[in-house]
């Protein structure tokens, strides 16, 4: 599909403008120049107040390893608060807004059907209002939310409030459209604005902090126009799911390798873990299983993966591992367990067993400590965990995620507990 003239503008509406929007969506939107932006908040209307204040403009922070990089934006025309639903009913029903980009979060996604606090309730009015104004132009939405297969969550949560006619509209007027988003976006620190007004003059209450590394794949099927997205170095496929597996096993895989190895092996952040010897040799184990079933060219593959390992070095946008740590019961049957599967087993897979035996290693040593494991089978992984006996406490313990007992995962899980990296 061509990409729009660089003389095509338009208009774009952003829901959900938070610190990852505006360091990721919008700040892509921002190279891309020439389109107009109009955002609305999340929850709180409190960034519309303080962004209308300063006139749409922000300070963003790209912390590096060494420095910090400072830029200020000037992509946004105006916030809305959420609440608004006047305003963007109207913004929707304009020929001129063709793209509705969205950072909703998961809850987002299933907010019920009142348009004061449900999003999809609220497109589906705006979408009502373009049909009614004979409005002809395609209009794109994307999600750009960390959800597998996001356009799908969207679309069906759009199409379940509209109105039999706009629905049968619906097909030859709206792209709904999947997206793969990546950047750290942890939350200002207290010097950030400081930080903002030393280096380039500017006075900014909500500045964002991000790391250098971005990427935003997008399914190429827009048929109205869209912003020049290409000039940020966004990347446009055919194919989107192999895009988010590569980044669930790959990055999303050795966040959860480290999260639990490196904790067992007695650091506490991720710059610390990658730097652990040991723990380094597990992951790159990892990422050579991994990458076997990833139909992606070798070299994209090593970019990708060294971009990762800078990204996990930089100390001063280091993430804490026992936050990553949480929720391994619902993590590793996403991001493990298949990989060993497609494999042929846990034997063609040790770096995949290296991260389920951590996991089994690490939440033993907790419970048997008297500190809480932070997983919707809490209450599961410390009865299993007080087992005394090393296979039936692994099997208990892989039971709870879907495992089998007798599983031959559960030997190699035993075995691999013992040859862990510990102080």
């Amino acid at each position: 599909m061509n990409a729009p003239a660089p003389s095509d503008v338009g208009r774009l509406v952003h829901l959900g403008i938070g610190n990852f929007a505006r360091a990721h969506t919008l700040q892509a939107t921002a190279v891309a120049g020439g389109w107009s932006v109009v955002a609305f908040t999340g929850r709180s209307a409190a960034m519309a107040d303080a962004l209308n204040a300063q006139g749409g403009r922000y300070g963003l922070i790209v912390r590096g390893p060494e420095a910090d990089e400072v830029s200020v934006l000037d992509v946004i025309d105006e916030v809305h608060p959420a609440a608004d639903v006047d305003a963007l009913v109207a913004l929707l029903a304009d020929p001129f807004t063709t793209v509705v980009t969205l950072t909703i979060t998961e809850k987002g996604y299933s907010a019920g059907s009142d348009p004061a606090t449900s999003a999809p309730a609220r497109i589906a009015l705006g979408l009502k209002a373009r049909r009614e104004a004979g409005v002809t132009e395609p209009i794109a939405l994307v999600s750009c939310d960390n959800l597998t297969g996001n356009g799908e969550v969207l679309g069906q949560a759009v199409r379940a409030e509209l109105d039999e006619e706009t629905a049968a509209w619906f097909e030859d007027h709206v792209d709904v459209i999947s997206s793969m988003v990546d950047r750290i976006t942890p939350s200002a620190d207290d010097g950030a604005a400081d930080t903002v007004r030393e280096q380039t003059g500017f006075a900014d209450a909500v500045p964002v902090v991000t790391e250098p590394f971005t990427e935003w794949v997008i399914e190429d099927r827009f048929r109205g126009r869209r912003p020049e997205w290409e000039k940020a170095g966004v990347q446009f496929t055919d194919d989107i799911e192999v895009h988010e597996r590569r980044k669930l096993r790959l990055l999303n895989g050795a966040h959860t390798l480290m999260a639990y190895a490196g904790q067992v092996a007695g650091v506490t952040r991720v710059d610390e873990a990658i730097g652990h010897r040991e723990v380094r040799a597990l992951v790159e184990q990892l990422w050579s299983e991994a990458r076997g079933t990833l139909p992606l060219p070798a070299d994209e593959l090593d970019a990708y993966t060294s971009a990762l390992e800078e990204r996990f070095r930089n100390p001063r946008l280091a993430d804490n591992l026992i936050r990553i740590a949480a929720d391994g019961t619902a993590k590793l049957p996403v991001r493990a367990l298949p990989v060993i599967a497609e494999l042929g087993g846990p034997d063609k897979a040790p770096g995949e067993v290296a991260a389920v035996a951590a996991w089994t290693a690490w939440v033993t040593d907790r419970v048997r400590a008297g500190h809480e494991v932070q997983d919707p089978k809490s209450a599961e992984i410390a009865e299993a965990a007080g087992n005394q006996d090393a296979t039936e406490r692994v099997t208990a313990l892989l039971a709870l995620l879907d495992v089998a007992a007798g599983d031959p995962l559960v030997a190699a899980v035993v075995a691999e507990e013992q040859r862990l990296p510990r102080p």
